[in-house]
């Protein structure tokens, strides 16, 4: 992030974060605290490691990113994690062009998928709810992003154990396009692995091609939804705490992984850079594919 689009951040979150913390815990300029918070989201440092770098204690780092992230979902998750309304048209015309001169595949209007981020387990976590297919501790997202792989639709926080179709059908969104509401108009569809079900507005690809029509297709197919996969890696390797397990509740988890979204769309309509070498992968990232 540059340094006009951290300081239009502060004018943006001014009227959100409190001037002032309890009594015990000195005061802080918003700058200091949105800095304090970019760092830490940014670098998944630990709470003693931000507070050596900004010279602050530990308690205070805690305090500052549970009230910016705060500010952050209050001013500016209506105005930036966006699903257009069924009926406008336009936008709903705009949004399957882009998705158009991706591959070609026609009428599709959002790329969806799931995402897992590491937590450490809680304590009355008995029943390892939170422990996924991959055997670790998580909280589950669903996601709808556009073809600019901007996030539209957000659902999650869930415990990791849940497969993405119990996700699906648990989703506002799921629930609507199960019991037929329309959420965009009828000649549009979301495109999604072969996890989702094909008698949804959900375009999957063919579980057995039989003949290179078919294997064309789901080339296409993964070509085009690949762009939500691209949306999971920029995200998590701009905002790295979600790679790494916090030591925070999953309530405030699901806040800090929001929050990153929120931030990442800030970012792609700002057109900041992305450097390709920051998508290189190790061991903990293969891990959290």
């Amino acid at each position: 992030m540059g340094r006009q689009d951290f300081f239009l951040l502060i004018r943006v979150l001014l009227n959100y974060i409190p001037n002032a913390f309890q009594q015990d815990v000195p005061g802080l300029t918003i700058e200091e605290k949105v800095g304090i918070i970019l760092y830490r989201l940014g670098h998944g440092a630990s709470y003693d490691t931000v507070g050596h770098v900004f010279i602050v204690g530990k308690t205070t780092v805690y305090q500052v990113s549970k009230s910016v992230v705060q500010a952050i979902l209050e001013a500016l998750h209506d105005s930036t994690i966006i699903f257009p309304a069924a009926d406008d048209v336009e936008k709903w015309a705009e949004i399957k062009e882009s998705f158009r001169l991706r591959q070609g595949l026609r009428n599709i209007i959002g790329a969806i998928d799931g995402t897992h981020i590491p937590i450490i387990p809680p304590a009355n976590d008995q029943w390892n709810a939170y422990v996924n297919r991959k055997g670790w501790h998580s909280i589950v997202f669903q996601c709808i992003v556009d073809a600019h792989g901007n996030f539209c639709n957000v659902y999650g926080g869930l415990p990791g154990s849940l497969h993405d179709s119990r996700v699906f059908r648990k989703s506002q969104i799921g629930q609507d396009l199960i019991n037929g509401v329309a959420r965009f108009p009828a000649d549009c569809l979301l495109i999604g692995d072969s996890g989702y079900s094909s008698r949804l507005p959900i375009l999957v690809p063919s579980r057995n091609p039989h003949n290179e029509e078919g294997a064309h297709f789901n080339n296409i197919h993964s070509s085009t939804r690949i762009v939500v996969e691209q949306a999971f890696g920029r995200l998590k390797n701009r905002f790295r705490c979600l790679l790494t397990p916090q030591a925070i509740v999953p309530l405030h988890a699901v806040k800090v992984t929001i929050a990153c979204m929120i931030l990442h769309n800030v970012l792609n309509g700002h057109q900041c850079n992305f450097l390709d070498n920051w998508n290189r992968r190790n061991t903990q990232e293969e891990r959290l594919g």
